[in-house]
């Protein structure tokens, strides 16, 4: 029988529409499966990550939340009378698996948040519980602003780390901080989880599927361009919050227009649920939006047959980089998005711009960088670099989980 796994934050694409947490974790999903040879027996998703779990399980004026970390694995380990369902089924699915493997993705930011503690409780339950412990795929950042609390959360998050049978993080910066905060603990980093995706990935620009299973829910213009195999490039959003709408409306203006009087036309992806809003600043403009609730197949055909994609977000620069499409990133809320320079080196401007507020000069600017990317010696950099990720990742992922690497 194989070991069975229990995969904490592995997304139900019905209750989340981030194209970035859907993607990775089935990414890590397969190659638990698929390489390290175990089975996922249940996966802890988004009602045991976003809801309340316990009676102390909120935040409480004049304390912090991270007070409560070991109050919440207790009760996780041993569910109280009259606990929550929802705590019920969370012991339960760690009792009934071999191990806890932890998608960590971009929830070790340190600051005050909920879902921190959560994720941080869920891990010392499984110690608690007698189950060998995989802290993989995971950021480690500070904040964009210092907590108030912010020594006691850099202490919870080592104390639970040097519970862990396995740390990898998905960037170098990240195991970069790791050492600094906490020299004493073993942790490696790998490229993220989704570059195993590469091998799936079409690369022949000819293959432009529309109006196809493929491309379900992509509007019909960009159905459109994808048939006539017309030039575009893809904007998404960012992870940073305060953004100034008008400045990145006019910023957007500027860029399209740039690239429409050179033959190419703009596309703006809403990749998470927050991008809505700034696609409706668009209106008006005729620049053609994507909801975030896309299929991934067809977000996926979306990048990877894109001029270059330009974007705050990390996991859809990743997507997209797949199918040897360059990014030009954004700033987002911590070093994840510039950390992608050093993982996907393809000789390009190794530069985090801000986030489109520069109106008419960034726009132009912007748009500058895209059309010096639209040749093929760039894609195939982009590619190979991918692949290579993609390799490197389930060899190392599954040396963690198991202690042996395995071929991808």
């Amino acid at each position: 029988m194989p070991v069975k796994s229990s995969v904490y934050r592995l997304h139900d694409p019905l209750t989340r529409s981030n194209w970035g947490g859907r993607s990775t974790s089935l990414a890590l999903g397969r190659i638990i499966e698929g390489s390290a040879g175990r089975r996922i027996e249940s996966a802890i998703g988004a009602p045991y990550i976003l809801q309340q779990l316990t009676e102390h399980d909120q935040r409480t004026p004049g304390r912090t939340v991270f007070d409560l970390v070991d109050d919440i694995a207790t009760e996780i380990a041993s569910p109280p009378s009259g606990a929550s369902a929802l705590l019920i089924e969370l012991h339960d699915m760690l009792e009934g698996a071999d191990e806890l493997v932890v998608n960590g993705e971009g929830d070790l930011i340190l600051r005050e948040r909920l879902t921190l503690v959560r994720t941080l409780a869920t891990m010392r339950a499984a110690k608690k519980l007698g189950k060998p412990v995989h802290l993989l795929n995971s950021i480690l950042s500070h904040g964009p602003t210092p907590p108030d609390h912010e020594q006691l959360i850099i202490d919870q998050v080592g104390a639970t780390i040097e519970l862990c049978d396995s740390v990898v993080y998905r960037d170098p910066h990240s195991l970069a901080l790791h050492r600094e905060l906490f020299p004493r603990l073993d942790a490696t980093w790998s490229p993220d989880a989704l570059f195993s995706w590469a091998a799936y990935a079409r690369t022949d620009l000819a293959r432009r599927d529309a109006f196809s299973p493929e491309t379900e829910g992509l509007p019909i213009s960009v159905q459109r361009l994808l048939v006539e195999r017309r030039p575009y490039a893809v904007v998404s959003g960012t992870s940073r919050y305060r953004i100034n709408h008008a400045r990145f409306r006019n910023t957007m203006i500027a860029f399209a227009d740039q690239l429409a009087s050179r033959g190419v036309e703009t596309v703006f992806a809403s990749t998470d649920e927050p991008d809505r809003k700034l696609a409706e600043t668009l209106d008006g403009t005729g620049i053609v939006c994507v909801d975030p609730k896309v299929p991934l197949s067809a977000a996926s055909r979306l990048l990877w047959n894109a001029t270059a994609l330009v974007s705050g977000r990390y996991h859809p620069s990743i997507l997209a980089s797949l199918g040897g499409t360059p990014f030009v990133l954004m700033a987002s809320n911590s070093h994840k998005t510039r950390s992608l320079y050093e993982v996907v080196p393809f000789g390009g401007e190794v530069v985090e711009e801000p986030f489109f507020s520069g109106g008419k000069k960034q726009g132009g600017h912007l748009a500058e960088v895209v059309l010096g990317y639209a040749n093929s010696a760039v894609r195939r950099r982009v590619s190979r670099s991918a692949r290579s990720n993609g390799r490197r990742v389930v060899a190392d992922f599954t040396r963690a989980i198991t202690g042996t690497a395995t071929r991808s």
